[in-house]
């Protein structure tokens, strides 16, 4: 569910190898646009250290008309791959994912932003060696970054894993014994349900993820979500929203939101100011509707099930953002 073995400004996360090409993989990088001119984004450079080791160099470059390079060099082999531009020039975050295949020798590169898209792929690729990534992540002597780089990280696998809705490890969780912090519960324990009462706890994953860019977690403020202090949740937790606004707006007296829709600079605000995020997401085997200090929150089935309410797309939010600023009351 959440395997970043490297994350810039993170130490490596436990169980992460220490060092050597990752056969098959993605890095991702988030960044504040609009770029200007041509420039280095990320670079490391290591010449041979006279002990029979190789030089190494990891350099992504852009060009608001050639697009953007990504150069890998180990020993006397160099690598480039590149994605044609031209690069647009519109305001926010954009996301640049280089996926990698050693066995088929594929690499792909993908630049997106909202409706935006530029892709471009080959064969002939440098599997990254994770010593090198997490060296860039550390930052330091050696390692150029460019301030529009929010975030980076190195996964394994094929692609990205779908997005998630996680809680704070420190949001008040209703259980029968209580509210209990998110952090401390364990497979087995009880928690509260709207629908269904007390049910025991199937997993409980902890995780670590970038807290800038499209990954920044939603403080959901109180008293509107809250009763007595801010929520901090992923901006894909769905969370529910009830009363005469929803019915008036959509036909159902309940419904649910991602949190990153409510975020409007008042009710619910992104929360950028840590590079990383610490939270957990809580498995009760099947979609259900759980309290945090009144607040309630959905968690996900199994993949394919519905959630447990109707959840809204994103333009059907803005209205309901707009009523419940506009009364300024609790929203649940």
């Amino acid at each position: 569910m959440n395997r970043w073995i490297a994350l810039s400004d993170q130490p490596p996360p436990p169980g992460a190898p220490a060092a050597g090409p990752l056969p098959r993989g993605v890095m991702v990088f988030e960044i504040d646009m609009p770029l200007a001119g041509a420039g280095v984004l990320l670079d490391l450079r290591m010449p041979p250290d006279g002990a029979g080791g190789e030089e190494v160099a990891f350099s992504l470059f852009h060009d608001l008309g050639a697009g953007v390079a990504l150069i890998l060099r180990r020993g006397e082999r160099l690598v480039r791959h590149v994605l044609p531009g031209p690069l647009w020039q519109k305001e926010g975050v954009a996301r640049l994912t280089f996926g990698w295949d050693m066995a088929g020798r594929a690499w792909s590169i993908v630049l997106e932003q909202g409706a935006r898209r530029l892709a471009a792929e080959g064969r002939g690729v440098i599997a990254p060696d994770v010593a090198d990534v997490q060296r860039l992540c550390a930052g330091g002597e050696g390692v150029l970054r460019h301030p529009s780089l929010l975030w980076f990280g190195m996964m394994p696998g094929a692609a990205l894993p779908s997005p998630m809705g996680w809680i704070g490890t420190a949001t008040p969780v209703l259980t029968p014994r209580g509210p209990v912090a998110a952090g401390t519960l364990e497979p087995g324990d009880r928690v509260m349900t709207r629908d269904q009462g007390a049910v025991p706890l199937l997993g409980v994953t902890r995780v670590t993820v970038p807290s800038r860019g499209n990954l920044a977690p939603i403080r959901l403020r109180a008293p509107f979500w809250g009763r007595r202090a801010d929520i901090l949740v992923s901006p894909d937790q769905p969370v529910w929203v009830g009363g005469a606004e929803a019915e008036y707006l959509f036909g159902d007296e309940e419904v649910l939101v991602l949190a990153r829709e409510l975020a409007d600079g008042t009710m619910a605000h992104a929360e950028g100011r840590r590079a990383a995020a610490v939270g957990v997401v809580l498995d009760l085997g099947m979609p259900e509707l759980i309290e945090a200090d009144g607040c309630l929150l959905a968690t996900a089935g199994p993949e394919g099930v519905p959630p447990v309410r109707r959840l809204l797309d994103a333009f059907e939010t803005k209205p309901l953002r707009h009523a419940l600023s506009r009364t300024q009351r609790r929203a649940v």
